[in-house]
């Protein structure tokens, strides 16, 4: 007799979870927050949709002129959580606006009158506790490109996150039934009858993506014998935290299970990121990234330097004197200038606008003033 085991996590959650979760939010609010990031990952209650705008800027004859590009916009449900944000084009080809007649009114005609067309749109799903727990991608016919899915663990922490593509996760092996409707992820544990081990599996919304197999020693302890990645999976990220909850390590596996890296992180006695290391699939080092933080000037540098130690980039963040993001630099190795972004906010402490200027462009003075791109934020 083969032993299966079902676990839904949902329903193993405890209530005290939640107060510790509440916690742990109003702490990591706390801490220096990318103002980009802002709306996307902190629930705006009271808020219905966030619109950012895209603008081009350019100058002719001491003209400035704004030109609308893109656009996202963001709905949140009554929660204060985001449920879908759609991203648009506003820079529409002709030959999607006009079609030619023949015959007596030969010539172009208008045949589509819109102002924006989607060009990806992303849709969240949630648990209880209010952490997200799917995103699903779709193109612009609103055909699915891939869904992800995320694990928390008892301390409720991030550890997994899961890419895949449903349109090729077909294989009839691999689809397992579940008599109680959809579920967003479960686990199962079939024993091989001889007591030598057992297979971990991991199903999500009826598609089991990874196997995991097991050896038992003379212990009973269970030894990792194999992997099994299913080809729809795109990749998969492992996350490891310490005691206080910071990000500490993480390993990410591409197509049928490949390794395609890890990530490390260190910390300064404040629990602030001081370093990021970036190793490739072979476990050698390819990137280090050093955060210095001046908090006596409201600065904080990153450095950005390859395997050999040879400084690429350098972004300098000087905050205002709320602690919100001012002004953001970007200076190749030998300290030029490369980029500026400068951040405007409203009453509300909500970013407004940012403004980007290329500092490298031809014949640019020194006092240019106009910008490349105007991010505008409207908040309904």
């Amino acid at each position: 007799m083969i032993s299966v085991v079902l676990i839904n996590y949902e329903y193993l959650i405890h209530n005290f979870q939640y107060a510790k979760k509440e916690i742990c939010f109003m702490i990591t609010r706390l801490k220096i927050i990318r103002a980009l990031c802002l709306f996307l990952f902190l629930p705006l209650f009271g808020l219905n949709t966030v619109t950012i705008k895209v603008y081009h800027v350019f100058e002719s004859f001491g003209t400035e002129t704004q030109e609308l590009k893109y656009s996202t916009i963001i709905n949140y449900n009554k929660r204060g959580l985001i449920t879908d944000s759609t991203i648009y084009s506003h820079d529409i080809p002709l030959s999607k606006k006009y079609v030619y007649i023949t015959g007596e009114k030969e010539g172009l005609q208008l045949q589509r009158t819109y102002d924006k067309e989607v060009i990806l749109s992303y849709r969240f799903e949630y648990d209880n506790l209010k952490r997200k727990t799917s995103t699903s991608l779709f193109d612009s016919n609103d055909s699915i490109y891939w869904k992800e899915y995320y694990k928390y663990d008892d301390n409720d922490y991030l550890y997994k996150l899961i890419r895949f593509d449903p349109n090729k996760a077909i294989n009839p092996e691999m689809i397992e039934d579940v008599e109680n409707g959809e579920m967003v992820w479960a686990e199962k544990y079939v024993y091989f009858e001889d007591g030598s081990g057992f297979e971990h599996r991991e199903l999500y919304n009826n598609y089991c993506l990874t196997i995991t197999s097991y050896d038992f020693d003379s212990l009973k302890t269970p030894i990792k014998r194999k992997e099994y990645f299913d080809p729809s999976v795109i990749f998969q990220t492992i996350y490891f935290h310490d005691a206080n909850g910071n990000l500490t390590h993480e390993t990410n596996s591409g197509y049928l299970g490949a390794s395609l890296g890890s990530k490390t992180y260190e910390y300064d006695s404040y629990n602030r990121k001081t370093k990021e290391t970036v190793y490739n699939e072979k476990g050698e080092l390819k990137k280090t990234y050093n955060t210095v933080i001046d908090d006596e000037n409201h600065v904080f540098y990153d450095y950005y330097s390859d395997s050999l130690v040879n400084f690429l980039a350098i972004k300098e963040t000087r905050l205002d004197s709320k602690g919100r993001i001012f002004i953001e630099a970007i200076l190749d190795g030998q300290d030029r200038l490369l980029e500026k972004n400068v951040f405007y906010y409203d009453e509300k402490e909500r970013i407004v606008e940012v403004k980007k200027y290329d500092m490298i462009r031809k014949n640019v003075s020194e006092d240019y003033k106009v910008p490349i791109q105007v991010h505008t934020y409207e908040y309904d």
